[in-house]
């Protein structure tokens, strides 16, 4: 009896020491586990923001699984084409900013993980971290560039954060209205920063796209849109 047991079993053993043993796939590289937002992204990571914004349980079990603070909030209800749903508030994160704001969820995920890049950015361009992310906001009941008759803006869900600059550890200040065409350190930073952004939004827009942009990075939550 035991030795029939121990044939049938056989199979079964081989099968888990198999498995130990074979590497696992990080879950930034997997398309449908939940993101591991202290860990590195990947080229997944719009989509995965995007996934995030669409499932409000999974989103906050990504924040869960991170070392990011937030609270909770009540959702904004829907009112004449403005709310906020997944209604968020970091309360500490990689990089303080300059005031505390409200968002969906998956816009505190993608910045956190946005956030994490810039750091590095800024060492590699400037020589020293991020200190504070200097914004204009993110929810306001509007529509696009406040026209009676547009559409209205992301803004009016809380969808997109306006950056305006970046205050650096060793007190350095970089604004995007002053410091877009620098030639220099700071110029580049701003450059760099731009196009990190486009790996977590879109559109993600910025002074190279109109005079309304001049002093600051628009990033919004989508799976598409303009970089520039």
């Amino acid at each position: 009896m035991f030795g029939t047991v121990a044939v049938l079993l056989y199979p079964f053993g081989v099968a888990v020491a198999l498995y130990e043993d074979t590497p696992r796939i990080p879950p930034n590289w997997v398309p449908w586990a939940t993101p591991a937002l202290d860990e590195d992204p990947t080229w997944l990571a719009k989509y995965q923001i995007s996934r995030l914004h669409g499932d409000a349980d999974l989103c906050f079990a990504a924040l869960d699984g991170s070392h990011l603070e937030y609270n909770r909030l009540d959702d904004r209800p829907m009112d004449n084409g403005c709310g906020v749903t997944a209604r968020t508030e970091i309360l500490q994160s990689n990089i303080p900013y300059s005031a505390g704001f409200e968002s969906p969820c998956a816009l505190a995920a993608g910045l956190y993980w946005y956030e994490q890049r810039l750091n590095v950015i800024a060492e590699e361009h400037l020589g020293s971290s991020v200190a504070r992310i200097e914004h204009f906001g993110t929810y306001s009941c509007r529509n696009i560039y406040g026209r009676e008759n547009a559409r209205r803006s992301a803004h009016a869900l809380a969808e997109a954060i306006d950056i305006a600059g970046f205050r650096l550890m060793d007190g350095t200040e970089i604004s995007v209205l002053r410091d877009w065409d620098d030639k220099g350190p700071k110029g580049l930073f701003l450059q760099a920063a731009r196009d990190e952004a486009c790996r977590f939004f879109g559109p993600v827009l910025s002074p190279d796209y109109n005079a309304a942009h001049a002093n600051h990075f628009h990033l919004e939550l989508g799976s598409f849109g303009l970089c520039r």
